[in-house]
């Protein structure tokens, strides 16, 4: 077994879910027609790791990772 096979890749990324776009484009002489939310929305967190040959665990947070969850997603 190689050094590199035994890497693992470990990846956070965070999504809010209420951003909207505040410009926005259409064929010209059209308008653009969109709703805008009422409320920011939530954050949800996707954090994930792979090696080589496989995905070793994932796992989606309702909320923004604190340290707290970050340290108990690695335990697990």
């Amino acid at each position: 077994m190689s050094p590199s096979e035994n890497l693992v890749f470990l990846d956070v990324m965070g999504v809010l879910l209420g951003i909207m776009r505040r410009i926005a484009k259409s064929m010209k002489g059209e308008r653009v027609y969109d709703i805008k939310p009422f409320s920011r929305g939530s954050r949800v967190t996707v954090v994930g790791t792979i090696s080589q040959k496989k995905v070793i665990a994932m796992k989606t947070i309702g909320k923004s990772m604190n340290g707290e969850d970050f340290f108990k997603f690695v335990q697990e």
